[in-house]
């Protein structure tokens, strides 16, 4: 293993981005390449009902919703265009002025930037690279020859298996744990297991339960929020209160 320099890890939907990526891709997605597709959205819906209800895992969820809206199979030249549109489309309406400056301010201060998403590689590359972000962990998708699947490889990049994933990514790189400083960025409590493995803690624009826990064990608080609430901008980059 070699040393390396500082790890900042951010995550993407809704850290990153205003709202969302997955449901909003796949609606651009359909209505690009076929509309009457459009005419899913309601199953799609019951299937989120169906998760929130536990009958589906995350990872089936996400395959259920991506063989209703784009199908079977999609060529991979279809893939990346979409994926290239979407990702104009994200980095214009969809992420947060502040998260680019701190993605510029955490590179100039020496430390190489990841970003790790449940959101899937074959969009998630597009969006990073927007950023000027080259290392990526995210979703992987199983490919059939040229053609996508809706079938998720390995696990979903979400809650445990993140940080699983990125500690996969780390041993890919040559990098031992011990001798890397790593900062983690993310809005949700859902990636609890990843702000404890960190050394660095960062509540980006927090849910309430993952707010109270960062005020709880003093972790730095952001919000990137527009238009700023008073308790936001009272939060807004500065060191929460150790409880």
């Amino acid at each position: 293993m070699t040393s390396s320099r500082p790890l900042s890890i951010f995550d993407l939907d809704r850290t990153l981005t205003i709202y969302g990526t997955w449901s909003p891709f796949l609606l651009f997605a359909a209505r690009r390449r076929a509309p009457w597709r459009l005419v899913f959205a309601p199953l799609v819906v019951a299937l989120m009902a169906a998760y929130k209800a536990r009958l589906l895992s995350r990872k089936q969820l996400k395959q259920a919703m991506q063989r209703l809206m784009l199908g079977s199979a999609v060529d991979r030249d279809a893939v990346t265009d979409l994926a290239r549109a979407y990702a104009e489309q994200s980095l214009a309406h969809n992420i947060h002025p502040d998260a680019i400056a701190s993605i510029a301010a955490e590179r100039a201060a020496g430390r190489r930037v990841v970003i790790a998403s449940a959101a899937h590689l074959f969009y998630l590359e597009a969006i990073a690279e927007r950023l000027g972000v080259t290392d990526v962990v995210g979703t992987a998708s199983i490919w059939r020859g040229r053609d996508l699947t809706p079938r998720i490889a390995g696990a979903n990049c979400y809650g445990a298996d993140k940080r699983r994933m990125l500690e996969h990514w780390l041993a890919g790189q040559d990098i031992d744990r011990a001798d890397v400083h790593i900062r983690f960025f993310s809005d949700d409590l859902s990636d609890f297991p990843t702000f404890e493995w960190a050394d660095e803690a960062v509540a980006v624009n927090p849910s309430r339960r993952l707010l109270h826990l960062a005020l709880r064990r003093g972790w730095t608080v952001y919000d990137w929020r527009q238009p700023k609430t008073a308790p936001a901008r009272r939060l807004r980059e500065r060191r929460a209160i150790s409880g």
